[in-house]
């Protein structure tokens, strides 16, 4: 199968949301190693595209809560409430993309200028 071919079919697991254990058995039946391979890499591309997380600590209200769907149309937006990692502030998640607003980053991001400085 053509690499073209195989990230179609990972398109459409995705939009689909669907993998039966049918499609997998003949997934791994007719494709060769190298070919698993690639669709493994492209299916987690694809996942990671798709999925956006909002981490946060306190509350974060639903008119902040319909921003970040706005700015994520056609994706899958989970909020995850994280007070004691994040200690204030908000986490965002999306592919390879991290925005981390929160309280830790912030006094990490202090302390590290600091011992450089010394």
């Amino acid at each position: 199968m053509k690499r073209s071919q195989i990230k179609e079919l990972t398109k459409s697991i995705i939009k689909y949301d669907e993998l039966s254990e049918k499609d997998l058995k003949w997934i791994t039946s007719n494709f060769s190693r190298k070919e698993l391979k690639l669709f493994m890499m492209l299916l987690s591309k694809e996942i990671k595209d798709n999925n956006v997380s909002v981490s946060f600590a306190g509350n974060l209200s639903d008119i902040n809560k319909n921003k970040f769907l706005e700015m994520f149309p056609n994706k899958n937006v989970t909020f995850n409430r994280d007070d004691e990692s994040l200690i204030g502030g908000v986490c965002l998640e999306y592919g390879d993309f991290v925005l981390d607003c929160s309280l830790k980053a912030t006094v990490k991001r202090i302390l590290n200028v600091i011992k450089e400085r010394l």
